[in-house]
């Protein structure tokens, strides 16, 4: 998805106009889930993807439709046994797209900067746009993680309106207001992971976690194992004076995602008493079921309840019989990646 804004960003500022596609809605199996997006230029070029087969094909088509009008399009595909034998595609549900006109003006290039930036700092954004129309870009603005609009003009009745759709975080979502309906399109890294400890396991889980799309954060007291030449796909690199206070100064919100890898039962202990405090949507931690029932006990010490402790995946990581740091990384990142498409914590098989 950043690179995808990355593109927008540049091909606006370029002064190159675009089309937007993004899967407002689908039901059934289809090759890609609400909030796929891709882009279209006018000479063909594409980045992203809704799927591909029929349905990417139609709408690379008819974004020349788009930029003859200069009008966003929605189109619908049913995709049942008809449509399966010219198309290839064996989904059988149904998808449709919204295809949004966007203008290398001003306006929209300020806009999709402000979701870039968003990005950039692992905050969620969403844009929002009118259905229906001319789509020169007059109606269109974003909401910051807050709720807080990009423009200074937008009814308040509308904003709650927003704030409502969104609270279940999802990609995409339809709102109307007055008469008028808005796609919500969600724009996300997709989770920020703190990994907390710079060891062998945490170098294997930031490489396979950078490569999914999710934001990657080291934290370590160890300036010679927190670097940037171990981590070379992490986002940030915070060298510690101790883990104590860890998570000072950081928004952790659903979207943060906390993976206790450090050296030592000590430190795991400390950084887990810290982590039950945040808001975070997930906590992990390495380690035997022995170390945690006996780090789960002294925080129950510390006055830390069951039910605090029930929040966290320990041993962490789907059950696949992990054992070296590679594999290990392979079983985190698999939890991760289910807690991030269903927002449930991934049990073990066993």
């Amino acid at each position: 998805m950043k690179k995808l804004l990355q593109q927008i960003c540049t091909s606006l500022g370029d002064g190159e106009d675009l089309v937007l596609v993004t899967i407002a809605s689908q039901s059934g199996s289809t090759p890609r889930l609400a909030g796929a997006k891709m882009i279209v230029l006018r000479d063909g070029r594409t980045s992203g993807t809704v799927g591909g087969g029929l349905v990417e094909a139609t709408a690379i088509r008819e974004a020349a439709a788009c930029f003859a009008g200069g009008r966003s399009l929605r189109r619908t595909f049913d995709l049942d046994n008809s449509d399966v034998a010219i198309s290839d595609m064996i989904c059988g549900g149904r998808v449709e797209l919204f295809l949004e006109y966007i203008e290398a003006g001003a306006a929209n290039r300020e806009i999709f900067g402000t979701l870039l930036a968003a990005m950039r700092a692992g905050r969620r954004a969403t844009l929002v746009c009118p259905l229906g129309g001319r789509a020169g870009g007059g109606q269109r603005f974003a909401v910051d993680h807050r709720g807080a609009p990009s423009r200074a003009d937008i009814p308040e009745s509308l904003l709650t309106a927003i704030k409502q759709a969104l609270v279940p975080a999802p990609a995409t979502a339809l709102v109307e207001h007055q008469g008028q309906r808005y796609l919500l399109s969600s724009f996300t890294v997709s989770g920020t992971v703190y990994l907390l400890g710079a060891g062998h396991v945490a170098a294997c889980t930031a490489e396979a976690a950078a490569r999914v799309g999710f934001r990657v954060v080291v934290m370590d007291d160890r300036g010679e194992f927190a670097s940037r030449e171990r981590f070379p796909l992490a986002d940030e690199i915070r060298v510690l004076p101790s883990f104590a206070g860890c998570f000072d100064g950081l928004e952790l919100d659903r979207d943060a995602y906390l993976v206790i890898v450090t050296r030592g039962h000590l430190h795991d202990l400390e950084v887990l008493g810290q982590a039950l405090r945040t808001g975070a949507g997930y906590i992990g931690m390495i380690g035997s079921r022995r170390k945690r029932n006996a780090i789960y006990a002294k925080l129950m010490d510390q006055g830390v309840s069951e039910a605090q402790l029930e929040q966290v995946r320990c041993p962490i990581g789907t059950a696949i019989e992990a054992d070296t740091p590679e594999e290990i990384a392979v079983s985190i990142v698999g939890e991760l990646i289910y807690q991030r498409a269903t927002g449930r914590k991934a049990w073990h098989l066993a």
